[in-house]
């Protein structure tokens, strides 16, 4: 889903949501896309827990995802945050991220 057309605050009450604040421009975010989020296993594994996909992209200026960066004390991107009820105010992952570490947010719900 896309980052400017959700009521974030509804969504991440009742499910589990994956924000992926992401730019062209960012090679650090290409990584993440090529190597974790498009991999066989994320996708599966984000599917069988039933998690929302939200991406913001920030290739241009956005005051929304500058809201939200700033909500979470980060001024830069990648930024990748995981909500779930164990971690209603989000669940910072790593810049550079692992299938292992979203499974082991998954898995703790």
């Amino acid at each position: 889903q896309d980052f400017d057309n959700i009521n974030f605050n509804k969504l991440i009450a009742t499910d589990i949501v994956f924000v992926d604040i992401t730019a062209d421009w960012c090679a650090t975010c290409q990584f993440n896309k090529i190597n974790v989020l498009n991999s066989k296993n994320v996708i599966d594994l984000l599917k069988n827990n039933n998690v929302i996909l939200v991406r913001g992209d920030w290739t241009k200026p956005n005051e929304k995802i500058n809201n939200f960066l700033n909500h979470h004390n980060k001024f830069g991107i990648p930024l990748n945050v995981i909500y779930t009820k164990k971690y209603p105010m989000g669940y910072i992952l790593s810049e550079i991220l692992s299938t292992e570490e979203i499974l082991k947010i998954l898995e703790a719900k």
